[in-house]
């Protein structure tokens, strides 16, 4: 049996503005903007929660049992994508609000989740870690999905059974996930493909505000 289970929220943040919502927009984005110098780097990352009540109480039940979780996201016309590379997901440890703007906006819209602010930047709530902004999440074991990349870009099933079992199991709250390049902002690693000056390309995937069928959707 296969169950889907649609997206309750999404966004996307984006480094180059600090404040920007893009909560309606109608398509996700891990984007890598690289200057023709090479010195600066501008990226972004892509958050998704999923109401995971009914799975929760079918796999208690045995309604579901010994379950596969996959995330699933739908191909929307990437551009200048690079060959042989990988998304990650990580649950996101803090909660945020998803907002009414689009990238587009003018002037932009500054409630709802960005890059610095996770409710708004009249809130003024930041997210808080290591990293300081485009959000916080878990890492180490059992907290990283991953999904390749070879040659040409297809619709992504990342298999996150894994972090779901862990926020059933180990009382972490379901903040959604976060998707984005390995590495982090600063870390100039040519293995770390958010801190490199290496062009990567933009992925595109459809939102949950999409206009056609193609929503983003956990299976079970």
């Amino acid at each position: 049996m296969h169950y889907f289970e649609f997206a309750e929220k999404d966004s996307t943040l984006y480094e180059a503005s600090s404040s920007l919502n893009a909560g309606l927009d109608e398509i996700l984005e891990v984007r890598k903007d690289v200057s023709d110098t090479g010195t600066s780097v501008d990226v972004s990352r892509i958050l998704i929660r999923f109401d995971l009540t009914y799975i929760s109480q079918s796999v208690s039940s045995g309604l579901i049992t010994n379950p596969k979780y996959y995330l699933n996201l739908f191909d929307a016309k990437p551009t200048e994508l690079a060959t042989s590379q990988s998304l990650y997901a990580y649950p996101v440890s803090q909660s945020w609000t998803m907002g009414d703007g689009r990238s587009y906006d003018n002037p932009i819209t500054t409630e709802g989740c960005s890059w610095t602010y996770r409710f708004g930047a009249l809130d003024g709530e930041l997210w808080s870690s290591v990293s300081a902004s485009g959000a916080t999440w878990f890492s180490g074991s059992g907290f990283e999905a991953s999904h390749s990349f070879n040659h040409k870009s297809v619709d992504m099933r990342m298999d996150v059974t894994n972090i779901v079992n862990k926020w059933f199991s180990n009382n972490i709250p379901n903040n959604g996930f976060m998707v984005k390049r390995s590495g982090s902002i600063g870390n100039d690693n040519v293995n770390l493909d958010e801190g490199s000056s290496t062009r990567l390309g933009s992925f595109k995937f459809f939102s949950r505000d999409t206009h056609t069928i193609y929503t983003p959707r956990l299976e079970a």
